[in-house]
Parts: structure tokens; C-alpha cells; sequence
């Protein structure tokens, strides 16, 4: 798997080029001077897996920036962590109202930044697994009849056919025929892959 990569929008190039040179040991980074030049960089199809984005920048700030980034085509659900000058929580709340899924105080401390950028990066990439699940779960649902259904989400939840057999108050011949239909339409082999399809 390639690095996770950072786009980090800042006016300010003294903290741009601290920022870039702490996260760009471990992340593919891609720098813009302003708002303007992060949602060019975005519409040419620069699609960062996160983006650390000033508030406090002329022309078009942070806010005005973000709801402009949410309106670009796969770009709605790239996390943005607003990075500001401004310790009040007046400014926190704007922040995360207007969709920014956390707040860094400048300057910085190196290890916050890096704390911060991988917690965002796991549970953005959470989000994206647990939603491709509940998508498979929906195509899945509709190959199979309910009773499928019902017998699939048993295995995958690790149950032997007997238990499912006295469970469901079916006989163990049965349960067994219908693991095997659920196997042949999903086009698996084992146990394990149905498991992987259903549960992750």
C-alpha cells in the first residue's frame, strides 16, 4: 500500500515548510499558498487523503475554502483539520460546524501535528472499509432469498451448522444444503470469505 498523502494550505511559509518537512518523512505531501491554489490543485484531480487548512488567509480564509473543497467532486469526504492562530473555542465551533473534523492551534507541537494527521488518517480509512461492507452487505442481500440471508449472517458471525441447525429449528441436513447454495451464488469457498464479505 503507497503512502497516505497531505495537502497542507497555509499562507504563512515559514510554518507550510515546517509542516511539510515534519509530516513528508512519512506522507506524500502537496503544499498550496492559498485557498485559491488548494481548489485548483483539488479540481486538477489532487485528491489528498487529508488536508491541514488555515483559517486566517486573505482573499478566500479557511471557511470560505472548505465549503468551496466540499463542492469539488471526490472531495466531500476528505478530512480537513483546520489549523489557526486562535485558541478561542468560538473559532473551534465554526470550524467544526462548517465540516472540519478537528482543530490544531499554531505553533504546533510536532508531535500533536503527527498525532493528530494519523488518528484522522485511520478513522477516515475505517469509514471508507465500513462503508464498501455495508455496500457489498446490500448486493450480497439481494443475491440470496432471506432465508439465505439469515443462514449467511450466522456463519459469518461464526456459528457451526449445528448451532445454527437447533437456533433456527432446522434440520442439520438443510442448514448444510443452504450454506452450499449461499457459497455457489456469492461464488466462495469457505467460511472465512463469507465472513470477510459480511463482517470485514
Amino acid at each position: 500500500m503507497g503512502k497516505n498523502s497531505i495537502l497542507i494550505v497555509d499562507d504563512d511559509l515559514i510554518l507550510l515548510k515546517t509542516a511539510e518537512e515534519i509530516l513528508s518523512s512519512i506522507y506524500t505531501v502537496s503544499v498550496a499558498k492559498s485557498g485559491k491554489q488548494a481548489i485548483t490543485l483539488l479540481k486538477k484531480g489532487v485528491v489528498p487523503d487529508l488536508i491541514l487548512l488555515d483559517i486566517a488567509m486573505p482573499e478566500m480564509d479557511g471557511y470560505t475554502t472548505l465549503e468551496k473543497m466540499k463542492s469539488i467532486p471526490n472531495c466531500q469526504d476528505i478530512p480537513v483539520i483546520f489549523l489557526t492562530g486562535f485558541a478561542e473555542s468560538d473559532y473551534e465551533v465554526k470550524g467544526l460546524k462548517a465540516g472540519a473534523v478537528d482543530y490544531i492551534v499554531k505553533p504546533f507541537v510536532k508531535e500533536v501535528l503527527l498525532a493528530r494527521v494519523e488518528m484522522h488518517l485511520e478513522r477516515s480509512a475505517k469509514e471508507t472499509a465500513d462503508a464498501a461492507i455495508e455496500k457489498n452487505r446490500g448486493e450480497i442481500q439481494k443475491k440470496l432469498t432471506p432465508i439465505e440471508w439469515k443462514i449467511a449472517l450466522a456463519v459469518a458471525q461464526g456459528m457451526e451448522n449445528r448451532e445454527i441447525a437447533e437456533q433456527m429449528n432446522y434440520s442439520y441436513g438443510y442448514v448444510k444444503n443452504v450454506i452450499s447454495r449461499i457459497f455457489s451464488k456469492l461464488e466462495i469457498e469457505r467460511r472465512r470469505e463469507l465472513r470477510k464479505l459480511l463482517i470485514g
